[in-house]
């Protein structure tokens, strides 16, 4: 079984703009590092139009924000991508969780803090994150832990994630005699890294493999 984890993070990422507007909830979309390695977060913020407004006219000073651009807007809510500044990054735990096939199921914040709700393949895998957020400052506290199954994962031991970018790299025929794509190709295709996208292959197969042939003895 999978453990999910429910914790909180004292994270950098819009400190600032959540501190001044705790009644705006922001709850994080997507989150990557595009090709070019800019790291980057999609947010879907909603409250009040006044809170809204006031949301945007904070960011241009918010010392973890590079840059934004508000994607929508739809009555209570807006979509906005950001890019971190290098305060802002070091609050991106996403690429830490990639490289311990932590899945993050859900990340929102409101307030002083960050919640988050992530499928873990171990404990042991928790603990090497939480030490990588400890090095970072950022204050880690667990809140709940669950088990949670799904059909991929009882039949082949994968992430959500991992099945994912597998299936992506088969359709695109990473796998075929010669390649009929890159690892840099499929990284763009998911606006990771190739080391991220290297990692997601390599743990996916090896998953894979070990709940497949690897069982006999």
């Amino acid at each position: 079984m999978a453990p999910v984890v429910e914790f909180t993070l004292s994270n950098p990422i819009l400190r600032e703009t959540r501190k001044a507007l705790p009644d705006v909830r922001m709850e994080v979309q997507d989150e990557r590092i595009s090709a070019g390695g800019t790291p980057e977060l999609v947010m879907l913020v909603t409250g009040s139009n006044t809170d809204l407004e006031a949301f945007e006219q904070r960011l241009p000073s918010d010392p973890s924000i590079e840059e934004y651009d508000s994607l929508s807007d739809f009555g209570e809510g807006r979509l906005i991508q950001i890019t971190l500044s290098e305060a802002g990054f070091t609050g991106m735990t996403y690429p830490v969780a990639v490289n311990f096939d932590i899945t993050f199921l859900n990340v929102e914040a409101r307030g002083e803090r960050m919640r988050y709700r992530a499928q873990v393949p171990s404990l042991e895998a928790l603990s090497h994150y939480r030490e990588h957020c400890s090095d970072r400052s950022l204050n880690f506290e667990l809140t709940n832990i669950y088990q949670k199954r799904s059909l991929n994962e009882r039949r082949y031991g994968l992430t959500s994630r991992q099945r994912e970018v597998l299936r992506q790299a088969l359709e695109d025929g990473y796998f075929e005699v010669p390649r009929q794509t890159s690892l840099e190709e499929l990284a763009a295709e998911f606006e990771v890294s190739n080391q991220a996208i290297s990692a997601l292959l390599r743990r996916g197969q090896s998953r894979l493999l070990r709940h497949t042939i690897g069982t006999d003895q």
